[in-house]
């Protein structure tokens, strides 16, 4: 709290007038990541043609590449972090990542529905293939710092559902 305070300006006693706990502290912050991820990520936008699966994929794969959060995704990273560890932090880093691959599901099934996919690709499965994709990438740049990994990411994704912008 102290290296916070500190970070942003503040006294200590005034960061705990705004949160009584470090705990709610971190949950605070995971609710704000969780709405940037879904302003960048998760929603289209409001006017363009940039919907559908494909979209969602590259806006993705462009929020690890521009490193919206210094250090990386901060929701994966601190889930790995909190992993070992029970409460109320890590009950709501394990659901932000649930609403990542719900979303990611979601417009797989979206996708199936207007022939965007084959109809007999299974959404959960896939889903869980292309997060599983999508986060080794994340990892593998913040370990190598090296951008041909988004290069091989998408290789990958084209290999499991298809060139969507080409619909091979």
């Amino acid at each position: 709290m102290r290296r916070l305070a500190s970070a942003v300006g503040m006294s200590k006693s005034g960061l705990y007038a705004h949160f009584s706990s470090k705990e709610e502290l971190q949950l605070a912050t995971i609710e704000h990541v969780g709405e940037v991820f879904e302003e960048k990520v998760l929603r289209d936008p409001p006017d363009g043609p940039h919907t559908g699966l494909d979209a969602l994929l590259k806006r993705w794969l462009a929020y690890f590449e521009r490193k919206v959060f210094p250090g990386g995704c901060f929701l994966i990273v601190s889930a790995v972090e909190f992993a070992s560890r029970r409460g109320a932090v890590s009950k709501a880093l394990e659901a932000a990542l649930d609403r990542e691959r719900a979303a990611l599901e979601a417009s797989i099934r979206r996708a199936n529905e207007t022939d965007e996919l084959q109809p007999e690709i299974d959404p959960r499965q896939t889903a869980f293939e292309l997060h599983s994709i999508l986060m080794n990438t994340h990892a593998l740049f913040q370990v190598k710092g090296d951008p041909a990994v988004f290069e091989h990411a998408r290789a990958a994704i084209d290999r499991l559902v298809g060139d969507l912008d080409g619909r091979t």
